[in-house]
């Protein structure tokens, strides 16, 4: 399923306006990015949480060239779905 599709479904359940609708999705989405780049995390109850984590610096190999090197570390996000989700889904 893709945005678009995603939109048309939640609009369709609803009753609400695709465009109403994209603009919840993209503002929720926006409002998660703002939050991560604070630092905090968003934790939604029985659906999961977001957080940044930062990757420490490691020891990578070039497979064509054996070369070795050092990767920077770097924040990454990640997503915990929680065990409500989880067995809502199975």
């Amino acid at each position: 399923m893709n945005k678009s599709e995603l939109v048309e479904l939640v609009s369709r359940k609803t009753k609400l306006s695709k465009v109403k609708c994209e603009k919840v999705l993209a503002e929720f989405r926006n409002t998660i990015i703002e939050v991560l780049k604070k630092g905090e995390e968003v934790s939604l109850r029985n659906f999961g949480k977001f957080k940044v984590v930062e990757t420490k610096a490691r020891r990578c190999v070039n497979p064509i060239t054996k070369r070795v090197y050092m990767s920077r570390p770097k924040k990454v996000t990640t997503f915990k779905s929680f065990e409500s989700f989880k067995l809502a889904v199975k």
